[in-house]
């Protein structure tokens, strides 16, 4: 129980903030490896961050606090169930809000609609339990935040990404209504539509594409 209390928004904003940044440099590393080119798959304006990545780890970081202790089969449902939850959730809202995807595992097998697949399940589920290996070397590198200088930085880092991350979404929604040929109604808009039009969002969001245009 001494543990669980242990769990700060500090602590959940750094890791947010570090899993956002490192696992789009993995993955970059990743696509160099497979595809012989670099991918930095972005999901912000400013910035360079995955905040998939982000959400997931922190979502991990918490059940992992909870749920270490249990049968390491559970383990690996929890944590399968929560990876693909997250990617439910996100594609369902990229799919019904915006008519776009980011992913699709539409070949892959035992799929639904393409956001979620068997393999993409089991891989979550191994990802979790190898996470929580390093849940005791995180805590040692979230020590670092306990000075002074970040508890300075922090609420200075809450309000950028904030803005950050409510102005991504504006701009994506901009470029859905763009897509289905909306004039802007606004000053904000018209200013979104010359400095991040179609062309700047699709070399930022690599990978997304309108559905309709498959």
């Amino acid at each position: 129980m001494e543990e669980k209390s242990k769990i700060t928004y500090s602590d959940l904003f750094w890791l947010f903030i570090a899993a956002s940044y490192f696992g789009l440099i993995i993955e970059g590393f990743y696509c160099l490896i497979k595809f012989g080119k670099w991918e930095s798959h972005v999901v912000s304006i400013y910035g360079h961050f995955c905040i998939i990545y982000g959400v997931g780890v922190v979502f991990y970081y918490i059940f992992c606090n909870y749920f270490k202790k249990k049968n390491i089969f559970l383990q690996f449902i929890i944590y399968a169930f929560l990876g693909t939850f997250v990617e439910l959730v996100c594609g369902i809202l990229l799919d019904f809000g915006l008519g776009m995807r980011a992913w699709s595992y539409e070949n892959s097998f035992l799929n639904y609609r393409g956001y979620i697949c068997l393999f993409m399940f089991i891989v979550w589920g191994l990802f979790g339990i190898v996470f929580e290996q390093f849940i005791p070397l995180i805590k040692k590198c979230l020590k670092i935040t306990y000075n002074k200088f970040f508890k300075i930085i922090l609420p200075i880092f809450t309000i950028f990404m904030i803005f950050n991350l409510l102005f991504t979404s504006i701009c994506i929604y901009r470029w859905s209504e763009r897509h289905r040929e909306l004039k802007p109604s606004n000053r904000l808009e018209k200013y979104i539509d010359r400095k991040y039009d179609d062309k700047y969002m699709s070399n930022r969001f690599m990978e997304w594409y309108f559905i309709d245009q498959k």
